[in-house]
């Protein structure tokens, strides 16, 4: 008789119509009228945030590292919000072998992507059943009252990373291109790139930014962000610069004001390998390009 208490619980929970609560994977908050940010939870499986924007007859959804228990959640968030259907799916990016993320949408939702991300989607095992729209550079989508602005950048945190701007609104998504003082995954950036990226970013003076991880910000917070990486890549190349190899770099490495940093010790190894191998590649074809223009004597 000891699940006595059990079943009369089940029983009474079945009787009010009340569902015992699952584990939450985002925190959705508005922004703007009709924008909402969906914040990965740190005890949820997302790895990443999204953003709701809601229009006279469609909402739209961006963002990155969509699990199926992630868009389920997010499709009960919207018909919470709204009772306008969800059409669109900004995809922001899409990394090679993560065949569980990304596909799993409802069938008449459709894709919309950079022509990179779609090459990493077809480049899966997987078929994606959803209809898809790519584009090459940028993008605008006029929803009622609602302008979103889509740009892609050759290169970044990922090939193809898109940044969404809706002007009227104030609001930028950067996705995984920027973290809110945390840290998060540099493992196919080009580093380079990705600084003059943030700069940029920086410029548009948004009045809210949502970033890839952490809650909602500013153009304070994206600065925040570019001078942390541009210290930690300053770190890196001051291992190469001393002939270093990889191993060394990251047992010498030091940035202690950032060391408690959440996210920085868990992306620790990738972050700097990635870093340290793509930059000493920069520094190596830039010596290659000098030489082949240096005159015979």
């Amino acid at each position: 008789m000891k699940n006595v208490p059990v079943i009369l619980f089940v029983v009474f929970c079945l009787f009010v119509g009340f569902t015992p609560a699952l584990a939450a994977h985002y925190e959705v908050k508005q922004v703007e009228e009709g924008v909402y940010a969906a914040i990965a939870l740190p005890e949820g499986k997302a790895a990443s945030n999204a953003m709701i924007v809601v229009t006279p007859y469609q909402v739209i959804l961006a963002g990155a590292h969509f699990l199926p228990e992630g868009i389920r959640e997010l499709v009960d968030a919207i018909a919470q919000i709204t009772p306008v259907p969800l059409r669109h799916v900004i995809l922001t990016h899409h990394h090679p072998g993560y065949n569980h993320v990304d596909f799993d949408f409802p069938a008449n939702v459709e894709i919309i992507t950079s022509w990179q991300t779609w090459q990493a989607l077809r480049g899966e095992s997987r078929q994606l059943r959803n209809h898809v729209t790519f584009f090459d550079k940028g993008l605008t989508l006029i929803r009622g009252k609602t302008v979103l602005v889509l740009n892609s950048t050759e290169f970044g945190h990922r090939e193809g990373d898109i940044i969404l701007y809706l002007p009227n609104e104030g609001v930028l998504f950067t996705s995984d291109l920027f973290y809110n003082d945390v840290v998060g995954y540099m493992g196919e950036g080009k580093m380079r790139d990705w600084v003059v990226t943030l700069e940029s970013l920086e410029a548009v003076g948004a009045k809210h930014v949502l970033p890839g991880l952490g809650d909602v910000s500013d153009r304070a917070g994206l600065r925040r962000f570019r001078l942390f990486f541009k210290e930690f890549l300053t770190e890196v190349l001051r291992h190469i610069e001393a002939g270093r190899s990889l191993a060394e770099a990251k047992a010498r490495f030091r940035l202690p004001r950032y060391d408690a940093m959440p996210g920085f010790r868990t992306f620790f190894d990738v972050n700097v390998e990635r870093s340290y191998l793509d930059l000493k590649e920069d520094l190596e074809a830039a010596a290659t390009s000098t030489q082949s223009r240096t005159p015979a004597r």
